[in-house]
């Protein structure tokens, strides 16, 4: 067991990108879809015919919203020895699965430009994780941690925009973009607007929740849950989110996942308490404080995925200003952050 996650650094057009990728992280890439295929999706209501049909439709929706992430998703797969719509589906896994899974704790601390997030999911998924950075050919710089084979997930870019995600759980057609591979475009965005406008671009097909923050102290919650759309505001100069609709119109009538309202309220009562806005103290909230284990999570069973081990994977605390990333593997409070500049 490795202490850190390997770092890639991937630059040309995307085709070059893609296809680097998928080299480097073939093994990787194989060993998630092993997982995915089957041991994850079968767990869901949808079959495999479904899953590969849906497939074709996430690379109309992604094609539509940007063809170069289609170029990169293909160049990835050719990498990898996979075929394309396999990395359409593990791009698009969210979707597919939308299983009701207790699952990641967000905050923002707009007073010092510190974003950063518990990264809650099944525990092959620990050893199989990537951290990539990214120079694209206009100069912008990207700096990713993801699971193998997709495009994005939490992330941050050299303009101090930093980006974390919350699944939620909803009812929706797929109709659109996947959000691993919106996560992408927030973090291609030069600033905060352009962002919130990549997101609104994308439709409403999916249910998540974007926690978006900058360095200079502005910070947006963007809730998608199926066609409804809400958005939030930090409150004392923090913005904490789990896996439930804040927003009292989307909440409305919606189901509401094990754990995270208690997990929202601990967050937000550790976030407010705290006299300094910096990385060591957002690594403080995400431990939980007094509350050991309840925002990062320890490996258990989970009935909802046939017992499989969920628990904290990693977490990852952005320091905006300074474009630096500190994550940490697996949820052991012992085990110390590595850092990575953008």
């Amino acid at each position: 067991m490795n202490d850190s996650f390997p770092v890639l650094e991937l630059a040309g057009d995307p085709h070059a990108r893609g296809l680097a990728c998928g080299r480097a992280f073939a093994p990787r890439i194989a060993a998630a879809w092993r997982f995915y295929s089957e041991q994850v999706f079968t767990l869901s209501a949808i079959d495999a015919t479904e899953i590969r049909h849906r497939a074709t439709r996430v690379r109309e929706l992604v094609g539509d919203f940007e063809p170069a992430y289609c170029t990169e998703i293909e160049a990835m797969a050719t990498g990898a020895g996979l075929e394309p719509w396999q990395l359409y589906c593990l791009n698009a896994r969210t979707e597919i699965l939308n299983a009701a899974v207790g699952e990641c704790t967000a905050v923002y601390f707009a007073r010092g430009g510190v974003l950063g997030q518990t990264w809650d999911w099944l525990q092959p998924l620990e050893e199989l994780a990537v951290i990539t950075r990214t120079v694209r050919p206009d100069g912008r710089r990207v700096l990713a941690f993801c699971e193998p084979g997709m495009l994005a997930k939490i992330g941050q870019n050299d303009a101090g925009l930093g980006v974390c995600l919350n699944f939620l759980l909803a009812p929706h057609a797929l109709d659109g973009v996947p959000v691993h591979v919106v996560l992408r475009a927030v973090l291609d965005s030069p600033d905060l607007a352009t962002a919130r406008a990549a997101i609104a671009r994308s439709g409403h097909g999916k249910a998540s929740n974007f926690l978006l923050g900058d360095a200079g102290g502005q910070g947006l919650s963007i809730e998608i849950a199926g066609a409804d759309a809400a958005e939030l505001a930090p409150s004392e100069d923090v913005l904490a989110h789990t896996n439930h609709c804040v927003d009292a119109r989307l909440a409305a009538g919606r189901f509401v996942i094990p754990t995270s309202p208690e997990r929202l309220a601990t967050a937000r009562r550790l976030a407010t308490a705290c006299p300094t806005q910096d990385v060591a103290a957002l690594k403080g909230v995400l431990a939980g404080g007094e509350d050991k284990g309840t925002l990062t999570v320890p490996y258990h069973p989970e009935p909802v995925l046939g017992d499989l081990p969920v628990g904290s994977c990693a977490t990852v605390v952005m320091d905006l200003g300074a474009r630096t990333m500190h994550v940490r593997k697996g949820p052991r409070p012992d085990a110390g952050y590595v850092a990575v500049a953008v």
